[in-house]
């Protein structure tokens, strides 16, 4: 593995623990004072956040496994498993980037699932009901920072 890699993969591997230390220092600081329906909200919105993340450390970890096989018969493989890599951290930036528009945005919980290949995105927010205004917000956003479009979003409240 190359110097420049390994230099990628610690960035990489400590953008995760910042994220991962951000999400519960503020998961435990809002906690104090909620009713137990809030922290029942408060747990799916982490929970989620937590699962999606372990699976996606699991993928990468797959697919570095994947970069560091030696030979010239693995080329394929690892061309494949780079591109994979590479989906991957960017569907993980898209999903930040949304998640924290949305919360500017007044949506206090939010979470965002974006594929691999950046065409499909999937919005869970912890609200009620949705107004129109409220699914335009959405879209509107999406559309402007991830280019997806409309018949590729699905919005839900909870």
């Amino acid at each position: 593995m190359s110097k420049g890699k390994k230099i990628a993969l610690i960035v990489s591997m400590v953008a995760v623990l910042v994220v991962a230390a951000v999400l519960n220092v503020t998961l435990l600081a809002g906690k104090k004072n909620e009713t137990p329906e809030q922290t029942v909200q408060t747990s799916f919105f982490a929970t989620s956040r937590l699962e999606r993340q372990s699976t996606r450390d699991y993928e990468i970890a797959e697919l570095n496994a994947i970069l560091e096989m030696e030979g010239d018969e693995y080329a394929e493989a690892r061309k494949n498993a780079l591109l994979q890599k590479q989906q991957i951290v960017n569907a993980m930036e898209t999903e930040m980037l949304l998640e924290t528009l949305l919360k500017a945005q007044g949506f206090d919980e939010v979470l965002v699932t974006v594929n691999a290949g950046l065409d499909n995105v999937s919005v869970i927010v912890d609200k009620d009901e949705l107004t129109r205004d409220d699914t335009v917000r959405i879209y509107n956003i999406i559309a402007t920072e991830a280019a997806i479009e409309p018949d590729y979003v699905r919005i839900v409240s909870v």
